[in-house]
């Protein structure tokens, strides 16, 4: 049996959700390893977990916010021959990452006014933030498996590789970025059938009632299907939601917002530009109220508009 090691780091719990609900695919992995750290599923504590010279897949989840997450991070990845980064949080930030904004110390004294830390004659010391960052700020993975959380389509590409690895050993040409190479759009059941698609303006989402089995877009309402991965069945759209972006870029290394924007100027106004003139167009991107929230949602800590933040501040 080989060593199976599942370690969360900032995290909700979706991804132990999603993880734990594979039920009989969960238990055809087991027949080839043995989970040796799980908290949400194995009785075991950390630092009996800690003794073992070494796993042979890790599965992070969650994404770093304190020294305990970071040293954690770095101290179970060194013992593990294939790491695989586990939702989007881990993978590229996930809206914690929208944290990135601020300073530690922001954050910090932020989260310290809203907590009572006072116990009966001490005090309650909280955990030391650091720039929050993803899993694979810190580490090199083997596996990338983006969602927020991990859809069945990547659950069941991630069993087939772990058993594929535990029957044969090796893995394939690292790091495998779980999904299908292509974005949403390609196969969205809402795809329209032309190829030219005309954005009427920028309508958010309390302001219309979204027409099913159309094209978001079409219908004015922002849609990050274009720059997303094909990660998912297209389960928020099939229930008349628009693609908020978990999947994250198309290729790992992308950005996704800056497609989404390119997305979006070619689309806006299209035929009506002498019309609405630079000062229309500009009336409408002004409805975006959350350019960041909304372009990078999931991805910013990992996007070139960050990178390009901590160049100006020399950090």
């Amino acid at each position: 049996m080989l060593r199976l090691a599942v370690v969360p780091g900032a995290v909700c719990g979706g991804c132990d959700v999603a993880l734990a609900s594979l039920g009989e695919k969960l238990a055809k992995l087991l027949e080839y390893y043995e989970v040796v750290y799980w908290p949400t599923a194995v009785d075991r504590k950390l630092s009996e977990f800690l003794k073992l010279d070494s796993v042979d897949v890790l599965i992070h989840m969650g994404g770093i916010s304190t020294e305990e997450d970071a040293r954690l991070a770095r101290e179970v990845s060194a013992k593990a021959r294939v790491k695989v980064s586990f939702g989007t949080c881990s993978v590229y930030g996930d809206i914690p990452g929208l944290n990135s904004i601020y300073s530690p110390a922001e954050i910090r004294e932020s989260i310290a006014s809203q907590v009572d830390v006072r116990v009966e004659g001490d005090a309650l010391s909280l955990p030391q933030p650091v720039n929050y960052a993803a899993y694979t700020d810190l580490v090199e993975p083997d596996i990338l498996a983006p969602g927020c959380p991990p859809d069945d389509k990547v659950l069941d590409q991630l069993l087939e590789l772990l058993i594929r690895y535990a029957e044969t050993g090796k893995l394939e040409a690292r790091p495998v970025l779980l999904g299908d190479p292509e974005s949403l759009c390609s196969r969205c059941p809402r795809n329209p059938k032309t190829t030219k698609i005309v954005m009427p303006g920028i309508r958010r989402l309390y302001e219309v009632r979204p027409e099913e089995g159309r094209c978001f877009l079409e219908q004015g309402i922002l849609c990050m299907g274009p720059a997303t991965r094909a990660i998912c069945d297209h389960s928020c759209i099939k229930v008349n939601y628009p693609c908020t972006g978990c999947g994250g870029p198309v290729e790992y290394g992308s950005d996704s917002g800056l497609s989404m924007i390119s997305t979006l100027a070619s689309v806006l106004l299209v035929d009506s530009e002498k019309v609405a003139l630079e000062r229309g167009l500009a009336r409408e991107l002004d409805k975006i109220r959350d350019v960041v929230g909304s372009f990078y949602r999931y991805t910013l800590r990992k996007s070139s508009a960050y990178r390009l933040r901590v160049l100006r501040r020399g950090g």
